[in-house]
């Protein structure tokens, strides 16, 4: 890991300050080790100009280089407890003002951000216990001017746009999206409404998987917890991200 880079004063209504360093592991594990040495700002966040060991959901890597943006918000969460579905409204939020850049760009539940059935970022939030206080780290990964590693199923927004984009203002557009889903967790909001608007997967034909059983189902809503709920020929179930994994039909 090389050293710090720079520091910027941020001031928005959530996030204060950014730290940008040239190249780390991972944005998201560097986050939580500064939660628990102490000392770290809620709002700061950790901007890795180049991430090696990026990782997304279930553990799979996340590759990045010159091309993409990888970073990740430190905040304490208020009254220490977790928001529900703060993934997902994360994602609402990111789509919502990235949506400026690439009009097509739809959250895939639960955390990816896709522009048809290629992806061209993630989410990924994980919480860090410091005594009494409850904290998360949301770590965002997005494909700016590159498609990392060349693989077919993954965009970038040059690709879908056309345009080259500086990744200062891609962050800064980023930015404003937490923010705005961190408001959504706080305050309430109805997620089915906002997934038929801003995301890819209800009322449409899935193949969901449930560990190594596959079964076809339609989604058609999601619920205040997060949950997908699931209709197939045996009724209504509703599923947590970590119970299933959905492919588009």
């Amino acid at each position: 890991m090389q050293g710090f880079v720079s520091y910027l004063h941020w001031g928005e209504k959530i996030v204060r300050q950014i730290e940008i360093h040239h190249t780390l592991g991972s944005s998201n594990d560097f986050g939580k080790a500064c939660i628990k040495s102490g000392g770290v700002t809620s709002g700061t966040v950790i901007w890795a100009l180049n991430q090696i060991s990026g990782r997304g959901r279930r553990g799979r890597t996340w590759e990045s280089d010159g091309g993409s943006l990888t970073f990740s918000l430190l905040w304490r969460c208020p009254g220490d407890e977790l928001p529900p579905a703060l993934t997902l409204k994360v994602g609402l939020g990111l789509v919502m003002e990235l949506g400026r850049l690439a009009p097509e760009l739809k959250v895939k539940w639960p955390n990816d951000l896709c522009v048809g059935s290629k992806k061209l970022g993630g989410v990924l939030a994980e919480t860090v216990r410091r005594g009494p206080e409850l904290w998360v780290v949301v770590g965002v990964g997005i494909n700016v001017n590159s498609t990392p590693g060349g693989r077919e199923e993954r965009t970038s927004l040059y690709e879908v746009s056309g345009c080259q984009w500086p990744r200062l203002g891609v962050l800064h557009c980023a930015l404003e999206g937490i923010e705005l889903g961190l408001e959504l967790a706080q305050n309430g909001c109805d997620l089915t409404s906002l997934f038929m608007q801003h995301g890819n997967c209800l009322h449409r034909p899935l193949t969901i998987w449930q560990g190594e059983r596959s079964f076809r189902a339609r989604a058609t809503a999601v619920l205040p917890d997060g949950s997908l709920l699931l209709e197939d020929e045996h009724g209504s179930r509703a599923f947590l991200p970590d119970e299933i994994r959905l492919v588009l039909v």
